[in-house]
């Protein structure tokens, strides 16, 4: 092979594989649950296209691949990981558009969260908050297509007690939804 061709060849090649980097799933959510502080940098999505809704997955540890494939038909995060010990995650579920294709702050009206921490069982916790009225939670950014294969940004906040304990969070993602719908999801009815 001529040297010419097989210089433009490993060009699109590196093109290909740095397109395919920049595309890559980025979160960092870190914070303290109920006083035990944790950062995050594993994450995955999960969309349920029927509603325009969305799942999303912080893990402080690795998720393994089978866990995202089945988070991606279930839209539920494992608290357990493979070796059947606690991990420390949020999850969180909400409409993004609220039931329309473009996400943005304001169409977010109900949010469940599920979290839990790996160094105590006493530190899980569920919530179903409804915004804008419950001020704990906040979307400072959000952006993208709820559609499957659409990105989704954004900057989530909070700060809640609850029980006598204190959470508090900043969330920040870039995200690609899978091609594949999970079979179930959050409605995004009123």
């Amino acid at each position: 092979m001529p040297n010419g061709i097989r210089r433009f060849l490993l060009g699109l090649i590196a093109i290909a594989v740095c397109e395919r980097a920049a595309a890559q799933d980025k979160c960092t959510a870190k914070g303290f649950m109920a006083g035990e502080a944790f950062t995050m940098t594993h994450c995955a999505a999960a969309i349920y296209d029927d509603a325009k809704s969305v799942a999303l997955w912080f893990s402080e540890a690795p998720i393994p691949a089978e866990e995202i494939e089945t988070f991606h038909l279930s839209s539920y995060p494992k608290n357990r990981g493979p070796d059947n010990k606690e991990r420390t995650m949020i999850g969180l579920s909400f409409c993004p558009g609220g039931g329309k294709e473009a996400a943005s702050p304001a169409a977010v009206k109900t949010v469940e969260i599920g979290v839990n921490h790996a160094s105590s069982p006493m530190i899980s916790n569920q919530w179903l908050l409804k915004l804008p009225a419950d001020k704990d939670l906040k979307f400072e950014k959000l952006s993208g297509d709820v559609k499957p294969g659409g990105r989704l940004a954004g900057r989530i906040t909070l700060k809640k007690t609850s029980d006598q304990q204190v959470y508090t969070w900043e969330i920040d993602f870039d995200v690609r939804l899978p091609e594949r719908t999970a079979a179930a999801g959050t409605t995004c009815g009123d």
